[in-house]
């Protein structure tokens, strides 16, 4: 069955094109300023400068996900309810808790409270071949952006 094909602004949608499809990043902009701005601590710093992770959403049922995210030295994943809050361990083995949304069939929004910092918004985009991640913090009006290209 092929999927509906949609065409809204210069890229081509397709409706839930990114289940079960696996995403490396290839670009960023303002990632820098934005941690700078948002005083994260020093390992959650490096971890993001130096690992490009890979990482997928496979829709399981109507409210359910399951994210993978694929680092060099480990695989994490787990399963997400739509509109629920659970807590998670981030890479640097700090608690937060996170709260998913999905807007359309390709606008995967993610919420993330830690329990000590500033609320992190994530707004990811999928398109036909990839795909990008805005990040805002709550105390700053840097928005940074992070292109993603599907993988095999």
């Amino acid at each position: 069955m092929n999927p509906i094909k949609h065409i809204r602004g210069k890229h081509k949608w397709l409706d839930m094109s990114f289940s079960g499809k696996r995403y490396k990043r290839v670009s960023s902009e303002n990632v820098d300023e934005l941690i700078k701005a948002s005083n994260s601590n020093e390992n959650l710093i490096q971890m993001l400068k130096s690992n490009a992770p890979i990482f997928s959403f496979t829709r399981l049922d109507e409210k359910t996900f399951e994210f993978r995210l694929e680092v060099p030295d480990k695989i994490m994943s787990h399963k997400l309810v739509l509109g629920e809050e659970v807590e998670m361990s981030r890479r640097d083995g700090s608690k937060v808790k996170i709260v998913y949304s999905l807007e359309g069939d390709n606008v995967m929004k993610q919420v993330i409270t830690p329990r000590e910092g500033k609320k992190a918004y994530f707004t990811r985009e999928f398109y036909e071949k990839g795909g990008k991640m805005t990040i805002q913090v709550d105390g700053t009006d840097i928005i940074a952006t992070v292109f993603y290209e599907q993988i095999e």
